[in-house]
């Protein structure tokens, strides 16, 4: 039982591992593009995203290098946390966000790249963003887990800081499509 929410957090990271291989090797049993939310949300052809935190690329990139070892470590703390017993919430959104950031670095070390495949557009504007299933876990689990997670006040601003700089980051296309929108 001391194993299992780490477990499942690793099996989500598997999980994302897999549906990029199946991406990465054109096994997905529907064609692509497809439409999953008309004008919104579509599975697309992949593209690989060789950069690192807050630095995009489309080819293999040393500024890669610091993100692997930052998304190693925390896969690593977020393992060890979740040997231990806690709050419901909190062990929710900790297991989320290993399998996310678990996913991405499994990702980037069994290909050197990640395998984004998921596509978001506002509707009515020029610009999307194209992502992964670890991308929305961690955009999803990242600030709860700052706030729930980390009981030092100074870390947990820090971290939640950081959480929403990398929100805001793989939402920048989005903020520019609704300004344009507006006016």
């Amino acid at each position: 039982m001391k194993y299992l929410f780490s477990l499942i957090g690793t099996s989500l990271a598997f999980g994302n591992l897999y549906l990029a291989y199946l991406f990465r090797t054109e096994n997905i049993p529907i064609k692509l593009p497809y439409t999953i939310i008309n004008n919104i949300l579509y599975l697309d052809n992949p593209k690989y995203n060789f950069g690192g935190f807050f630095v995009d690329g489309s080819e293999p990139t040393i500024y890669r290098l610091p993100s692997v070892f930052i998304l190693i470590y925390f896969s690593y703390v977020l393992y060890k946390y979740l040997l231990k017993t806690h709050t419901k919430s909190q062990t929710i959104f900790a297991v989320i966000l290993l399998g996310g950031i678990g996913g991405l670095t499994l990702d980037i070390l069994a290909y050197g790249s990640v395998c984004d495949w998921l596509r978001f557009m506002i509707p009515g504007g020029q610009f999307y963003s194209q992502l992964n299933i670890s991308d929305l876990m961690i955009l999803v689990s990242a600030p709860f887990a700052a706030l729930l997670c980390i009981p030092n006040i100074i870390l947990k601003v820090i971290a939640f800081t950081f959480s929403i700089l990398v929100i805001g980051a793989n939402s920048y296309y989005h903020f520019i499509a609704l300004y344009r929108l507006i006016i």
